[in-house]
């Protein structure tokens, strides 16, 4: 005869799997805030889990530690900045085009939320060897966005002056650099004034960055 399965047992109409995703997804937006405003060495388990509206014993159904939620929301955050950006320049004809788009896809969701600008820019800092690997790929990683893209957008008969992945890691240290005065109170600037400079920056570097090939082939400079 063949065994029976049971079915999961339900509270409320909700199975003990879905309430414990829901239990983590609350605990996710209370770290957000929590971490986003008091910061990450101001805050304990204790202050979060009643942020979210739990007991303490459930943060560690989903965490092992502070640092492991500063993790998710890290790179929670991060990936839905580096998917707007990818499609924001998908269709960018032109280096200015492709500079303004993804400036401004990133800079909506940082000033949108000013804690998760807190939490990528100023809170992860020294915390952890984990998290600052996980920083430096994704610097690396919206670098080779630029970098790919202007080389997609380079044509036949050009010739490229600068390295086109360490320029766009310099661009890119700028940027993280500005985020973090922008955090701090530092810097008292629109949006649009933000993505306009960093507009004419990346622009006029990318210029910069490359010259006619006499020959009509495209090269890389020294080659």
């Amino acid at each position: 005869m063949a065994a029976v399965t049971q079915a999961p047992r339900l509270y409320r109409g909700i199975s003990a799997s879905e309430r414990r995703a829901q239990r983590r997804e609350r605990l996710l937006e209370a770290g957000l805030e929590v971490f986003g405003t008091d910061g990450y060495a101001g805050s304990s388990v204790r202050a979060i889990s009643a942020a979210a509206s739990l007991n303490s014993r459930y943060f560690y159904e989903s965490f092992a530690s502070r640092e492991e939620l500063l993790y998710e929301i890290y790179t929670t955050v991060l990936q839905e900045i580096s998917a707007e950006v990818i499609d924001a320049t998908a269709h960018a004809g032109t280096v200015e085009e492709q500079a303004r788009e993804g400036l401004r896809a990133a800079w909506t969701i940082i000033m949108g939320d000013r804690r998760k600008a807190k939490v990528i820019a100023v809170e992860i800092l020294g915390v952890s060897e984990r998290l600052e690997r996980a920083r430096q790929t994704a610097m690396h990683a919206f670098a080779d966005i630029v970098a790919n893209n202007a080389q997609r957008l380079a044509t036949k008969g050009i010739r490229l002056q600068m390295d086109p992945v360490l320029t766009a890691r310099a661009l890119m240290g700028a940027v993280v650099e500005l985020q973090v005065d922008w955090v701090n109170g530092e810097v008292d600037a629109s949006l649009d004034e933000i993505v306009e400079h960093f507009t004419r920056m990346f622009t006029a570097v990318a210029y910069a960055a490359i010259a006619e090939d006499p020959s009509g082939r495209a090269a890389r400079a020294g080659k």
